[in-house]
C-alpha cells in the first residue's frame, strides 16, 4: 500500500471545479489573517492547553488503476508532541512503515529498512502539531499574503510560504479556517475536540485520483515518551 510520505510527495494537478484564480483586491495583513485563524480554531487559550495529539483512522485510495477504491480500516496512527515531534505509523499487508521527526532529525522505516536524515516537510509536521495554529510563523517563516482566489466556489486568501507557488496555503475568507495545504491537500470535516476545531479528513489529489485520510478518533494530552520519536536502534 501507499505510505503517507510517498503520497505527500506525489505530483498531482488540481481537479475539475477546484481552479484557483488569484487577484489583488484589498487583503488582510498576515498578522490579522493568522489571528483570525487562531480565533476560528478555538482561541489561544484553548490551543495552548494542547501538548500532545494521538489519532487513528482509515485510508481510502481511489485511483484509475485500482477498481474499486481500496478501503483500509485501522490503517494509520499518528503521535505528536508540540513543538515538532511526530510519528506516523502506517500498517500495510507486508508490515508496518513509520515516518517520524524527533524535534530535529527526521527518519523513516520502509519495508524494514531504516532511513536516517529523511526529508522534512514543514506542512506535514505542522498538520500534526497540536499547537500548529499558534506556530504558523515558526513552521513557515517566509510566509506572506499574496492574493485572494476562488477555491471550490469559496473565496480564500492565499499565503505563499516559499518560492514554490504550489506550496501556498489557502484560508477561507468567511470562516477563517485553513482549507488547503498546497494545491492538492484539502482539509475538511472540522470537528471540535477539547475546545479546538481539528480537520478529520485530509484528501490528497493525485493524477487521476486521490488518497483520503479519515480520522476515526483524535485525543489530546496523552503522555508520550521521548523514545517514541527516536529512530529504532540497530
Amino acid at each position: 500500500m501507499i505510505m503517507w510520505f510517498a503520497v505527500l510527495a506525489a505530483l498531482a494537478a488540481p481537479t475539475a471545479g477546484s481552479a484557483i484564480a488569484g487577484n489583488q483586491d484589498t487583503l488582510p495583513t498576515l498578522d490579522r489573517l493568522l489571528e483570525r485563524y487562531v480565533e476560528a480554531v478555538g482561541g489561544r487559550e484553548a490551543i495552548s492547553k494542547l501538548k500532545t495529539r494521538v489519532g487513528e483512522g482509515r485510508l481510502v485510495t481511489d485511483l484509475p488503476t485500482w477498481e474499486p477504491p481500496v478501503h483500509e480500516s485501522d490503517a494509520f496512527r499518528i503521535y505528536a508532541r508540540t513543538p515538532g515531534k511526530y510519528l506516523y505509523v502506517h500498517r500495510t499487508e507486508s508490515g508496518t512503515d513509520r515516518d517520524a521527526c524527533d524535534g530535529g532529525a527526521c527518519w523513516r522505516v520502509v519495508d524494514g529498512e531504516l532511513e536516517r536524515d529523511a526529508h522534512y516537510d514543514p506542512r506535514f509536521a505542522w498538520f500534526l502539531d497540536p499547537q500548529g495554529a499558534l506556530l504558523m510563523k515558526e513552521y513557515f517563516p517566509a510566509m506572506r499574503v499574496t492574493g485572494s482566489a476562488t477555491l471550490d466556489g469559496r473565496r480564500v486568501y492565499r499565503v505563499d510560504i516559499d518560492d514554490d507557488e504550489s506550496h501556498a496555503l489557502y484560508f477561507d475568507a468567511e470562516t477563517g479556517l485553513l482549507l488547503r495545504l498546497g494545491y492538492n491537500r484539502t482539509l475538511n470535516d472540522y470537528r471540535e475536540v477539547d475546545g479546538v476545531l481539528v480537520p478529520f479528513r485530509l484528501e490528497i489529489s493525485r493524477k487521476g485520483g486521490s488518497s483520503t485520510y479519515i480520522f476515526d478518533s483524535i485525543e489530546h494530552n496523552l503522555p508520550l515518551q521521548d523514545s517514541l520519536f527516536n529512530p529504532p536502534r540497530r
